[in-house]
């Protein structure tokens, strides 16, 4: 069962899907070299990659892969953001490739610098230079360069939430929507927010010198408030003007996610309605819903796909 609240034009809408939701499998992350096609990796059979192309100099990690769907004009791309508590992870095998390339949309998946190379913000530069990179490049991939969503889980939803929200200051580099899945927010209320949930959590407190959001920033959490309410997507969006346009959010967590606490979502949820800058923003809660790959099943991916598909042809 997945309960969602939407809202479209400003109108708050109601709505409850039932369904059964079974967990996809999860792929091994290999790397592979660069251009073209490659076995070693999970491609799908209908579709063109293009790997490990660079789209930064900062970092050796600016890296990411293209994939087309075979047979498609000028699809419409989304930029896909890997987790891994902002430490590890790769952009190898991105969740929702196959189903995304199926519905004719391509994928960028990214690869970004973790903490243990740099600190917030360097990864928003990363962002930055990522997103200009694949829309300048539409042309040369054969892909439209100015419809562009982002999607990413965790750490990656975080990301995601950030690409969204600071990139919308342009119409330039503003995209047409983004997915969040199950994102840290709002670091120093984290630890709160699992206690109200009643779920054993199995992370390390995030207010902790070794927490991944205290590594992420350079500092412990729990002593720097200020420090971490500024890396905050929440902080942005107080910095954007009241003029200023934002994408379509999809934001979806799972209500006993032992990692990261739902309210997390609920809080960036809230503070987008306050705002009203967007067309559409959907929250969707999956009452059994937990984290990272046992999150992605064929109903969560397929509601992020179906939602995608919509935006791209408004």
């Amino acid at each position: 069962m997945l309960g969602a609240v939407t809202v479209k034009n400003n109108l708050l809408i109601p709505i409850l899907l039932i369904v059964t939701c079974f967990c996809t499998q999860a792929f091994a992350q290999q790397p592979g070299p660069a251009g073209g096609r490659n076995s070693e990796r999970v491609v799908p059979d209908n579709a063109v990659a293009y790997l490990d192309l660079r789209y930064a100099n900062v970092s050796e990690r600016n890296l990411l892969d293209i994939y087309l769907p075979e047979g498609v004009n000028n699809p419409p791309i989304v930029v896909y953001l890997h987790g891994g508590g902002f430490r590890a992870g790769d952009k190898a095998n991105p969740a929702g490739l196959q189903e995304l390339i199926d519905a004719g949309i391509a994928m960028a998946s990214i690869n970004y610098q973790l903490s243990g190379q740099a600190v917030w913000p360097a990864q928003l530069e990363d962002l930055q230079n990522a997103f200009a990179f694949v829309r300048e490049k539409g042309a040369d991939y054969g892909y439209d360069g100015n419809r562009v969503a982002s999607f990413g889980g965790s750490a990656g939803g975080y990301l995601s939430a950030m690409a969204g929200i600071a990139l919308s200051d342009s119409e330039e580099t503003r995209l047409t929507a983004s997915v969040v899945w199950f994102p840290p927010i709002d670091f120093s209320n984290m630890d709160a927010d699992m206690e109200l949930t009643g779920v054993e959590r199995n992370s390390q407190p995030a207010a902790e010198a070794e927490s991944a959001e205290s590594l992420f920033i350079g500092a412990t959490i729990g002593e720097n408030p200020e420090l971490a309410a500024q890396a905050s997507p929440l902080a942005y969006l107080d910095r954007l003007s009241e003029e200023t346009e934002l994408p379509s959010f999809l934001i979806m967590h799972g209500a006993i996610d032992p990692v990261i606490a739902r309210g997390q979502s609920g809080r960036l949820f809230s503070a987008l309605l306050a705002r009203r800058g967007a067309k559409t923003i959907e929250y969707v809660l999956a009452p059994d819903g937990v984290h990272a790959r046992g999150f992605s099943t064929p109903v969560t991916v397929g509601r992020m796909v179906d939602f995608l598909s919509y935006q791209f042809d408004q």
